[in-house]
């Protein structure tokens, strides 16, 4: 376990990682005392997970006290993370997860990119999406800048020959993830370069770089956390201990992380293209890839029977104020705010409304509502698409 400098937290001198609900609140409430605490983001976010499993398992009063302590960080929340180690909200944010959420969702096995995949498999090539660039999928070098997401554009324009691929990488769940899969289905690939900062502020204790290095080092217990990963929610449920195994065995680490220095970066980059190592073989690890479906526009919606909303945006005194009618015409209810989110979430818990399409409709005309707000762009609510058809 980590050190405890305090010697309060009950998480700390467990021994064996798993507590009872009734001790990990005692430790949220001595979390509640540290000054630093009190009014991060970090926090906040526990005290909600922990909050929602007290309640599912009966435990009402302790819900109820982590829902006032939550109240009381986020009125005089400050920051959302300072990046501090440790991290005592993401300890006991893994703690509930690995506690409460342990289900591993295995990946089927599919079509994945081995040497003797066909051209045009390998066309297909990265297999996720995300934010990154690709350059010479034939090159040996791959980049990970971590939380500087400006980094991977300016590396690929100046060194797009030399790399198979760049991009960052602010969490330690689905980022490495992606990152796992797009390494293991090019063989070509036998470096990953990490640089650039890795806990940044705002991150909500994410250290993606740390991950990185101790999944490449130890792998993955049985519930699929990186061992000895220090950041928040370090599990990783949508890749195979055999597909870990083989981006172990694939890619030499070339550990640069803090540096943003481009011609550092560059040098080291043009060291390993030019070491010319061969393709990783004896890949026979697949990797899923998950049906896509195609978005279309719907053939009718359905009235919601609770009624609809006209949104007037007001830069004279700079709110939103959305009209909640009947479908008969008759006014029900107005609300006011000054955000999209704050508004949207009243109206569902008012359950003003109870149809998904309408739902979605609502958050786009509140979020270009609160764009003319911001920006002074012209705001006309649209019509809903289609044929309403009143059932």
């Amino acid at each position: 376990m980590k050190q405890n400098p305090l010697g309060i937290l009950k998480i700390y001198n467990s021994g064996n990682g798993k507590l009872s609900p009734e001790e990990i609140a005692e430790d949220l409430e001595q979390i509640a005392r540290i000054k630093k605490c009190s009014f991060c983001g970090c926090f906040a976010d526990t005290l909600k997970e922990f909050s929602s499993i007290a309640e599912k398992n009966e435990k009402i009063r302790l819900a109820e006290r982590a829902n006032v302590l939550n109240e009381e960080v986020l009125k005089n929340k400050k920051y959302d993370c300072l990046g501090c180690n440790p991290c005592y909200p993401a300890d006991i944010s893994n703690l509930l997860f690995e506690m409460y959420n342990v289900s591993a969702e295995k990946v089927e096995a599919s079509c994945g990119r081995s040497s003797e995949c066909s051209d045009e498999e390998s066309a297909k090539w990265p297999v996720e999406k995300g934010e990154f660039f690709v350059g010479n999928k034939n090159s040996s070098v791959s980049i990970c800048t971590l939380t500087d997401t400006l980094l991977p554009k300016i590396i690929i324009y100046e060194l797009k020959k030399q790399i198979a691929i760049a991009g960052f990488c602010e969490t330690e769940n689905i980022g490495i993830e992606k990152i796992v899969k797009n390494i293991i289905t090019n063989p070509s690939i036998r470096y990953l370069i990490l640089c650039g900062k890795d806990s940044g502020n705002g991150m909500m204790g994410h250290i993606s770089g740390q991950a990185i290095l101790s999944l490449h080092e130890n792998g993955i217990s049985e519930k699929g956390r990186i061992i000895g990963a220090k950041g928040k929610r370090p599990f990783l449920k949508n890749v195979t201990p055999e597909q870990i195994n083989l981006f172990r065995s694939q890619v030499e680490i070339v550990n640069l992380i803090g540096s943003t220095s481009l011609d550092e970066i560059k040098n080291v980059i043009t060291v390993y293209h030019t070491k010319h190592k061969p393709p990783f073989s004896g890949n026979t690890v697949t990797v899923s890839t998950n049906k896509i479906i195609a978005a279309q526009n719907p053939e009718r919606l359905i009235l919601d029977k609770k009624g609809f909303f006209v949104i007037i945006p007001q830069k004279i005194d700079d709110k939103i104020y959305v009209e909640y009618y009947a479908n008969s015409g008759e006014l029900l209810q107005t609300i006011e705010g000054t955000d999209a989110a704050s508004i949207y979430y009243t109206i569902i818990e008012k359950g003003f409304i109870t149809k998904l399409d309408h739902a979605a409709y609502l958050g786009k005309e509140l979020t270009k509502a609160e764009y003319f707000l911001k920006h002074n762009i012209p705001f006309v609510q649209d019509k809903a698409l289609g044929e309403l058809v009143d059932e």
